[in-house]
């Protein structure tokens, strides 16, 4: 019997007759279907192509209408869920009281989601942590969540001193200067490869299109990005 992680709770499994036949190898569940339900999948519902936002209507947002104004391609970036008072309450167990296990949660379905988009040819390249919070949190959550993926860590903080963007407000994020340098140190030639940021949260989009920056000036051909939450 498994436990819900959110509640607590026993959650109830239920195989049918198709399932047995297929013999597919049972997927853990870590969420009762309540608590998943507290979950707004983005996928349901028409999002900004440029960010993966809730919208009326598929258009893009005001945000990625400004983005598109500074950079020549928007990140097309892919969220899974929308950042929800249910999703905060996860962050906040995972994230800030360093819960790792917590990462189970979702880790099947964003690879199942990375590998369906972007196969063959693609590097995975997840935002780093400064080392001022991977001593405060001993990992990092980008890299939990998409483990089990072949990740390339050609990114890397310029500082130790990085403030956490959870401190930050709206105005303080954009107005960020660049956080991150080339790993120089990777061994992979980026010039003409294709790449798939990853990151937890998208929110107003500075840290992703800072690594994009790095990423284009290293030579890379396209450049696209996954993240958990919007």
């Amino acid at each position: 019997m498994n436990y819900c992680l959110m509640c607590q709770g026993r959650i109830n499994e239920y195989f049918d007759f198709a399932w047995v036949l297929s013999l597919q190898q049972p997927r853990k569940s870590f969420l009762c279907k309540n608590c998943h339900n507290n979950f707004m999948i983005l996928i349901n519902h028409p999002n900004c192509p440029g960010c993966g936002r809730r919208m009326n209507k598929k258009e893009l947002c005001v945000d990625c209408k400004k983005w598109e104004k500074i950079y020549d391609d928007l990140l097309g970036n892919t969220a899974l869920y929308e950042y929800n008072e249910a999703m905060k309450t996860y962050f906040e167990r995972f994230k800030f009281m360093g819960d790792y296990y917590y990462f189970n949660i979702f880790n099947e379905e964003l690879k199942t989601v990375i590998q369906k988009k972007y196969s063959k040819g693609w590097l995975y390249v997840p935002i780093p942590l400064s080392f001022q919070s991977f001593q405060i949190r001993m990992f990092n959550q980008v890299e939990a969540l998409f483990s089990g993926l072949k990740l390339t860590d050609l990114l890397v903080v310029k500082s130790c001193e990085k403030i956490q963007q959870s401190k930050l407000n709206r105005r303080e994020r954009l107005t960020m200067s660049q956080p991150f340098i080339l790993n120089t140190h990777s061994g992979v030639k980026v010039e003409a490869t294709n790449i798939v940021l990853l990151d937890d949260i998208y929110t107003t989009g500075r840290t992703l299109y800072h690594a994009a920056i790095i990423m284009k000036n290293a030579g890379a051909r396209e450049i696209k990005s996954i993240t958990l939450a919007r």
